[in-house]
This record gives C-alpha cells, sequence and structure tokens, in this order.
C-alpha cells in the first residue's frame, strides 16, 4: 500500500493549516493515484423522470398535509387562518424572509469553513443549491450533494478536497441539528413542568423524538468508530478485492485530512451553524409573537428541537407540511388560539422552505447558465 501518515488510530494527518500547508496539499492531491484523481464531476446530475415524478407528489402530499391535516390538528378552518395571516403586522413577513437568508448565509460560511480552497462566489452558489434540491425532491440530499460537487469541482477544486469538505460540514451538521438540538429540545420539554405551568401533551410526538435522536447518536458514533484508522485500514484491507491498493491509500490519506480539519477548525465548522439554528429559532418565536400568542422561552426550544427532529422524517422533503402541522398542534396544546397556532407555522415556513427553495432555484440557474468553467486541463 502507498505510503500515508502514521498508522496510529489518532494519526493526526498532515498538516494542511496556512499557506505552506494548502499548498503542500494540493500538490500531495494531484498526485493522486488515477483511481481518486481521475474521478471528475463532468456533469452535473441529471434529474430523470422519476426524480419528476416523486417531487410532483411530495409538492401534493405537502399540500395535501397543509390543506387537510393543519387546519384537522388543530381545530381552525382556512377562512380563520386567512383572516389571522391577513392580520400579521408588516414586519412580520420581511423579518421572516431576512432571518431565512441570515441562516442560509450562515450555513454558508460552515461549508466555506470546510472548503477554504474555495472561491466564495462557487460556495454561495454551492450550498443554497444542495439545499433546494434536498427539500424539493425524495431523496434530493443525493442530488444536492452532486450537484455542489459539480459546482465546486468546476470552480477549481480538486475532487477529494471537495468530499473531504462535505463531509466535515455534513458532520457538524449531524451533530448540531440531528444530536446536540433535539437533546435540549428534550431537557427543555422535561424541564417545562417545574419551571412553567405550560405543559406540551404530545407523548408520541416525543417518543418519535427520541427514538429519531437514538438513530442520529447511533449514526454519528458508527461514523466516529469507521473514521479511525485501525478500524478504516482493516476495512479497506477485508475488501481489497473491491477496493484497489491505490485508492485505499488515498482514502486514508483524505480521511487524515479530515481528522485534522475537524481537530483544528472546529469552532469554524461549528459556530456559523449554531448561529443558523439560532436564527430559525429566532423565527419560531417571532412568528408566535406575530399572532399575538405567548409561549415560555424554555417551550419555543423545545418546539423548535421537535421540528428539526421531524424534518428528519422521510414522509416529505425536509419534513415540509408535517413540522408545521404537529408543530401547530403543540402551540394548541400550549393554549394558543386555533388560527393562531396554524399561522405562526405557516409563517415560519417563510424561513425554513420558502426562502432555501427560492435561493437555491436562483443559485441553480445561475450556476448552469453563468458558471465559467476553472477546471485544470491536462
Amino acid at each position: 500500500m502507498p505510503a500515508v501518515p502514521s498508522d496510529s488510530p489518532d494519526s493526526p494527518g498532515p498538516d494542511t493549516d496556512g499557506p505552506d500547508g494548502a499548498r503542500r496539499l494540493s500538490m500531495d492531491l494531484d498526485r493522486l493515484p488515477g483511481d481518486l484523481a481521475a474521478l471528475d464531476a463532468e456533469q452535473p446530475p441529471r434529474l430523470t423522470r422519476g426524480r419528476l415524478v416523486g417531487g410532483l407528489l411530495s409538492i401534493v402530499l405537502v399540500i395535501g398535509l397543509l390543506g387537510w391535516a393543519l387546519p384537522w390538528a388543530t381545530g381552525a378552518n382556512w377562512g380563520e387562518i386567512a383572516g389571522t395571516l391577513r392580520a400579521l403586522p408588516l414586519w412580520a413577513v420581511p423579518v421572516m424572509v431576512l432571518l431565512g437568508a441570515g441562516a442560509l448565509l450562515l450555513e454558508t460560511v460552515t461549508v466555506r469553513a470546510a472548503l477554504p480552497e474555495a472561491r466564495w462566489s462557487a460556495v454561495l452558489l454551492a450550498h443554497p443549491t444542495a439545499g433546494a434540491a434536498s427539500l424539493a425532491v425524495p431523496g434530493g440530499t443525493v442530488i444536492g450533494l452532486g450537484l455542489m460537487g459539480w459546482i465546486l469541482r468546476r470552480s477549481g477544486l480538486v475532487l477529494p478536497v471537495i468530499l473531504t469538505g462535505i463531509v466535515a460540514a455534513s458532520l457538524v451538521e449531524m451533530v448540531l441539528t440531528s444530536v446536540l438540538i433535539p437533546l435540549l429540545g428534550l431537557a427543555a420539554y422535561a424541564l417545562s413542568p417545574v419551571l412553567s405551568t405550560l405543559t406540551i401533551t404530545l407523548p408520541g410526538a416525543w417518543w418519535a423524538a427520541l427514538l429519531a435522536v437514538l438513530g442520529a447518536v447511533l449514526a454519528l458514533a458508527l461514523t466516529v468508530v469507521l473514521l479511525r484508522r485501525s478500524v478504516l485500514a482493516a476495512l479497506l484491507t477485508h475488501f481489497s478485492a473491491l477496493v484497489p491498493e491505490q485508492l485505499a491509500g488515498s482514502i486514508l490519506l483524505q480521511r487524515d485530512v479530515l481528522i485534522q480539519m475537524l481537530r483544528r477548525r472546529w469552532p469554524a465548522l461549528v459556530a456559523p451553524t449554531l448561529g443558523a439554528r439560532v436564527l430559525q429559532w429566532l423565527a419560531l418565536v417571532l412568528a408566535i409573537e406575530a399572532v399575538g400568542a405567548e409561549v415560555p422561552w424554555l417551550l419555543t426550544v423545545a418546539i423548535f428541537a421537535l421540528g428539526r427532529v421531524l424534518s428528519l422524517v422521510p414522509l416529505t422533503p425536509g419534513g415540509a407540511g408535517v413540522t408545521e402541522t404537529i408543530g401547530a398542534a403543540v402551540l394548541v396544546a400550549l393554549g394558543v388560539a386555533a388560527a393562531d397556532a396554524a399561522a405562526a407555522m405557516l409563517l415560519l415556513l417563510v424561513t425554513m422552505l420558502l426562502v432555501p427553495l427560492i435561493s437555491g432555484a436562483l443559485t441553480t440557474a445561475i450556476a448552469l447558465a453563468l458558471l465559467p468553467d476553472r477546471r485544470s486541463r491536462v
């Protein structure tokens, strides 16, 4: 097997910080074996007929959930909900748009921290495009990652750097959104009877949330185990018939680069994504205020965390429709008027769904039409 950094399970890998380290990393990647270096996202992923049909069915399902399940769960009819929406203060929708854009921008900062050699213009196109794809169609995460890889590759990055950056940003997202925030929500739910006279009485939903959190924790634990150098090397050796020797060495090299990045850049990776979630939570708080309701802040944390967990349920892309329906039911259980609860969750939808979708549609169009090709040609 080609020479790679230390065989220690906790090998720090190559020093990639600073200009000299970045140049050394770039030179190393240029010399990668053909099995990995030859890979290239030459074309954006194709939107097949099956994906189009799946996207249309998802739209129908979301409309059905919002059109029927939301009034049913809250006990309000659409006339009452529309009346509440018309009575919203003038600041409500613009603030939701600004918070959605701010959260999207902070997520992009995390991606840029994971890809320090990338052009800002490419990252600003790639992340919203990937996010919109994951929200628009079933299985859209794969399409979104493909589009992100194509945009970044076209901007001049080599594929191993792109893959390492995507994995780093995805791990941060998993830890914060799928583990930390739900755990905070469960803690807020457990403390709510002590600190407030109001409580959330949806045991089925919270058991589902707990199971989802446990699943995320198990997935994270498995990822940590697989990232241990000794474990990964053993797996590559075991599957040597499927993984060429040179490619196995390249995989270990990229593992070392990833571990080094997570160790040295974790504040730059974590802080923007955490800030994005705070802005989204603030959108929920302001949406409740906009309809004239009052909910203790601790319970807003629990409601927000429940929504983030429900967004992982693969019934609809991003949990659209499901999150709003259950969130409105929780607000009604807390004493918020039915129409107000439904309107608040629809207002939050601007931040959580409409802004990412519209932004992603724009960046996708720009990337497909105007993005220059800066890939090096041999």
